[in-house]
């Protein structure tokens, strides 16, 4: 195709897409770049004279900002660093352009594409796909990369429509010919209970029934509301117009508190907007404090006051309601949590997005709901509002980053199974097989991403496993990344605290063990394992677990392992199968709000070893500082880590200590008084690899909680979902059983000491 028809057809597609409210898109490969981006914005400027454009790249990069200028001489952008692009979710523009001549990662395409309005154009430019490419870079292992990815991404952009290329001076032009539905608009209910000046504010159907929604969360019990939707549908908005309509009902003797948490400050820039908005729309006078970027992060006014927290300061606080935005990418152990503590919740996420699927958070959401017996409302948001539904730039989105991956429905039973090594160019160019594989991923791990897509696809040093049924089904994958064997440089570099990209957990047990020994050692570590969500539960996970365990020897590997966001279900399933925790990060990861954990099981006889004194050093490091750094992790995963790793040693307590205790037991010394001696019988408890016996589960939890992280009595509470006197009663029921266990010790027991009975403990003669 000549460059004059091509641009009529790319001028013919926008003007169409002003009318029907979708959106084109248009790719560039070609070492003239920034000619063609010039070419195609004086194009769209003569069909719209007034865009919105925003403008994304790293500014830090040598030449970055020289291209940036280029096109400021032409036309006024907002300049959007890619690493601090998750502030401008809620935006929308008429047109984006992504510079990627330093860095293409899917990532930031899956996010920064969704801010086209219809009627807008998505421009990506780069000289190659390949070429000196940051991210790109990081998957590189011994000098060596595969291209999978980059080819399956540019044969995508040729099996949909809406997409325009200039690739190497040729020009493909592929207009969007479909129907596309009506652009959304409100329908106010014919009986509504929100205030109408809210119902007129909302641009949908959908986000009208939201906001009636929002009254169900109002009266007496322990009450959630649960709202979903795909990007783009305006839930957080809605959520802000909702906050707005419970203001506007309070009774004004009554102070309104409302705390609203999410991945980040940032996260929340929308909601907190619209809540401006909807309080404006009422005339409710208000206060607000902003942050540095400009949105409201408080705003209070004379009977109500809503703020942002931090998700962990969250399960300390206190208030009316709890919002949760981005709630499957803080994590469901965080939200159990939440709803332990909090009467009523509102709970805000993103069922598909560049964070990954929400299918699987949605299921454990479920089952944590169900057995809290917690009274719930669902709404989903399904219309787009950003452009019109069956938008085509959408379809390609979702179908290149398999933003919706699902895997076929399984058998009910299985009774043979196949286990084999993927050939990753041959899943690649097999859209069936890799959404099967791919969507068991994304639906048993929530927290996949697009980057994880092109890590697969592209690292030389990742293995892909399966397990199928007879008739070619998947119902089961395994990520495996190939780790260890590092150079000297590299481990010297490990230990000084410097960084290098893969070899996950040499990296963390270098730093945190200082063992040389794991850098040399070469090790598989599980990135991701997953069965289909109908048949888990039934042994298939462990049973593929043992497959790799099996390969692993056979190839000489020292130890398997896998790290992962602390969860109590995932790491009893490690555990279960005789891994060892070695390592818990000291510090939260910022956007998912759990601390990473490493497991091992160790195969060589080094590895044996390395793995014993690792184990032994994370075990004292947990109980000496469970006070202090680990202070917010919840005890039911500090108790599950400190049960998997079985390394003894003893702890004497003294008699002193040991009388203290009793007194406690006895009803004659309060908790304060006795609990430097409870605390040293509890390390004894938790150090004990020997006994053959166990407290319960609950009485383990309160030893943590109250007793090693010296938690708050409400906090505690909170823990166990319980009352301060059962609370009382459980942390009672547990030292006694250790007074008796350990020195047959019981409430009617003589108390006190002697000086003479304290000499061998004391030394008191060399006094």
């Amino acid at each position: 195709m000549d460059k004059q028809e091509f641009f009529k057809l790319l001028e013919n597609s926008i003007v169409d897409g002003i009318k029907r409210y979708y959106r084109n898109l248009v790719f560039i490969q070609d070492k003239n770049y920034l000619n063609h981006v010039k070419e195609i914005l004086q194009l769209y400027l003569k069909i719209n004279s007034k865009p919105s454009i925003a403008y994304a790249f790293h500014p830090w990069v040598k030449g970055a900002k020289d291209r940036l200028n280029e096109i400021r001489n032409l036309v006024d952008v907002l300049d959007i660093d890619y690493s601090s692009s998750d502030r401008y979710l809620g935006s929308t523009f008429d047109v984006v352009i992504l510079d990627l001549i330093d860095n293409f990662e899917p990532n930031y395409i899956g996010r920064l594409i969704d801010l086209v309005r219809g009627g807008g154009i998505g421009i990506l430019y780069t000289d190659n796909l390949i070429e000196h490419k940051l991210f790109r870079n990081s998957i590189i292992k011994n000098g060596n990369i595969r291209d999978v990815y980059e080819k399956r991404f540019l044969r995508k952009l040729n099996e949909h429509q809406g997409i325009f290329m200039i690739i190497n001076s040729d020009y493909i032009a592929k207009p969007f010919n479909g129907e596309v539905k009506e652009k959304p608009s409100p329908q106010i209910p014919k009986k509504f209970s929100m205030p109408l000046e809210l119902h007129k504010l909302c641009m949908s159907k959908d986000q009208n029934k939201v906001l009636e929604s929002f009254n169900t969360i109002r009266g007496g019990g322990k009450k959630v509301f649960v709202i979903t939707s795909a990007r783009g549908r305006g839930k957080s908005a809605v959520t802000g117009l909702g906050l707005a309509g419970l203001i506007s009902k309070i009774e004004k003797k009554k102070k309104f508190k409302v705390v609203v948490t999410a991945p980040s400050s940032t996260s929340i820039s929308q909601l907190m907007l619209f809540l401006k908005k909807g309080l404006d729309a009422l005339s409710i006078p208000y206060k607000s404090k902003d942050s540095i970027y400009g949105y409201p992060l408080s705003i209070e006014g004379s009977n109500f006051k809503v703020y942002y927290e931090i998700p962990e300061a969250t399960l300390e606080d206190e208030g009316d309601l709890l919002v949760v935005d981005e709630a499957a990418a803080i994590g469901i152990g965080y939200i159990d949590s939440a709803i332990k503590t909090w009467k009523k919740a509102v709970l805000v996420t993103t069922v598909h997005g560049y964070e990954g699927s929400g299918k699987a958070f949605l299921r454990y959401l479920k089952r944590i709901l169900t057995t809290r017996k917690v009274s719930v409302v669902w709404q989903e948001l399904i219309k787009p509002l950003r452009y019109a539904e069956e938008d085509p730039v959408e379809k390609w989105l979702y179908d290149t980053l398999l933003l919706d991956a699902e895997p076929d429905e399984p058998p009910q039973n299985v009774s043979h199974v196949i286990y084999e090594s993927a050939n990753v160019e041959e899943i690649f160019n097999d859209d069936h097989k890799l959404r099967q594989i791919y969507g068991i991923l994304v639906t048993a791990h929530y927290r996949n991403n697009p980057n994880d897509l092109m890590i697969m696809a592209d690292g030389v040093h990742h293995k892909i496993k399966t397990l199928s049924t007879l008739d070619g089904k998947y119902i089961g994958v395994v990520q495996i990344a190939q780790e260890g064997d590092l150079p000297d440089s590299l481990i010297d570099l490990a230990l000084k605290g410097g960084t290098f990209d893969g070899d996950l957990i040499p990296d963390r047990l270098i730093k945190h063990v200082r063992l040389r020994d794991f850098g040399k050692m070469k090790g598989w570590r599980i990135v991701r394992i997953a069965v289909v969500q109908e048949l888990q539960d039934k042994g298939l996970g462990s049973t593929m677990l043992n497959m790799v365990e099996e390969s692993a020897k056979e190839e000489g590997v020292d130890w398997v392992g896998s790290a992962f966001m602390g969860d109590a279900r995932v790491l009893n399933f490690w555990i279960k199968n005789g891994y060892v925790p070695v390592h818990v990060s000291p510090k939260k990861n910022e956007k998912l709000g759990d601390y990473p954990v490493v497991v091992i099981k160790p195969i060589s006889e080094t590895a044996v070893k390395a793995t014993f004194i690792a184990s032994m050093i994370l075990k004292d490091k947990i109980l000496n500082t469970l006070h202090d750094i680990y202070f917010s992790m919840d005890p039911e995963i500090a108790r599950i880590i400190l049960n998997g790793i079985k390394v003894h040693k003893e702890i004497n307590v003294n008699r002193i200590y040991v009388d203290k205790v009793l007194a406690f037991v006895q009803g004659v010394s309060p908790y304060e008084s006795s609990a430097d001696g409870i605390h040293m019988i509890t390390l004894k408890y938790f150090w004990d690899a020997k006994r053959d016996w166990s407290l319960t589960p609950e009485q383990e939890i309160i030893l943590i909680a109250k007793v090693l992280q010296g938690r708050p009595w409400r906090f505690t509470s909170s823990s166990l979902n319980s009352n301060r006197t059962t609370i009382n009663e459980l942390l009672y029921e547990a030292v006694a059983e250790l007074l008796y266990r350990y020195y047959n010790l019981t409430p009617d027991s003589k108390g006190g000491l002697e000086i003479k009975n304290l000499d061998d403990e004391f030394h008191t003669n060399e006094l």
